[in-house]
């Protein structure tokens, strides 16, 4: 075989076992690899169209208890999720939204220059191979696999049952109010151009909804009673609000809503005790 035959056959066997592993799933299914957000939601709800879902940040994670609530939403809440990520899914096809869509809203998802988790699936560019995208989980499962054959240590156990990470407790005074002067010199250094392609996103969550004949309804989150608000925050909150209502969105104001026991930190919610009584009080608005 010539030395371009020799080359092509390896390009092609490569691509093949390349689509072989992305079309096996393996990476999700194994329990070998840590899931992300959106993998965890999907292990918990396999099935191809969700009816109801409410989508929202790390701060949703920790708020809506599924196993809780009468209004039976997915909840679809993912660390560092924003709604341009939301977009991705919804006319991406990663989703099906079957009903009612509800946006659970706070400056986390709005922000543009959010961290985002690289394994999200639509973060993967059309040209990339599959194992490129995913080598932040390949290479160390591969070096340690090495290492235990050689045995220099053990080999990777299968947990095929993961969950998202809660939020328990109570932050000090103090903590807070470090926690909100960190939160300030990273999120709120700024105006309202920190929020507009997000904005733009929730726009084009509207008009997708509309199109596709799904519900959708908009929450802006409760936040810590105990910590003063930013006033970009409360800005962008009336923003958000302006535009579900121009696009004939109701939105439902619960900053005020739950006292300073329920909230782990500044908006996170204390999973024992917060997150049962925000489902308590959302459910009643959720069956509205």
């Amino acid at each position: 075989m010539k030395k371009g035959g020799l080359i092509a056959a390896v390009l092609i066997v490569a691509l093949l076992a390349d689509f072989g592993l992305a079309a096996s799933g393996w990476i999700q299914n194994s329990g070998y690899f840590r899931l992300n957000d959106f993998e965890v939601t999907q292990q918990d709800h396999p099935e191809e169209v969700w009816d109801r879902v409410i989508f929202g940040s790390s701060e949703l994670v920790s708020a809506y208890r599924e196993d809780l609530t009468q209004a039976d939403y997915v909840n679809l809440g993912m660390d560092y999720g924003t709604l341009r990520d939301l977009v991705e899914m919804l006319e991406g096809g990663y989703i099906n939204v079957g009903s009612e869509l509800v946006l659970a809203l706070n400056w986390g998802v709005m922000y543009d220059n959010m961290d985002t988790n690289p394994t999200y699936a639509w973060h993967r560019k059309w040209y990339q191979p599959y194992t490129y995208f995913q080598r932040d989980r390949l290479q160390p499962f591969v070096m340690e696999t090495f290492n235990a054959l050689m045995g220099n240590g053990e080999f990777r156990t299968s947990n095929t049952e993961q969950q998202k990470i809660f939020y328990y407790g109570n932050m000090t005074q103090a903590e807070l109010d470090e926690r909100r002067e960190r939160l300030h010199g990273l999120y709120f250094n700024g105006g309202m151009e920190l929020y507009a392609d997000n904005l733009a996103a929730m726009e084009e969550i509207y008009d997708f909804c509309a199109e596709n004949g799904i519900r959708v309804r908009a929450l802006w989150l409760p936040e810590n009673p105990l910590v003063e608000l930013e006033p970009l925050d409360v800005e962008l909150r009336e923003q958000c609000r302006a535009v579900s209502e121009a696009a004939g969105v109701t939105f439902y104001d619960m900053t005020d809503a739950l006292e300073a026991d329920c909230f782990y930190d500044t908006g996170h919610l204390d999973y024992d005790y917060g997150a049962v009584v925000f489902t308590e009080v959302l459910d009643q608005w959720l069956l509205s």
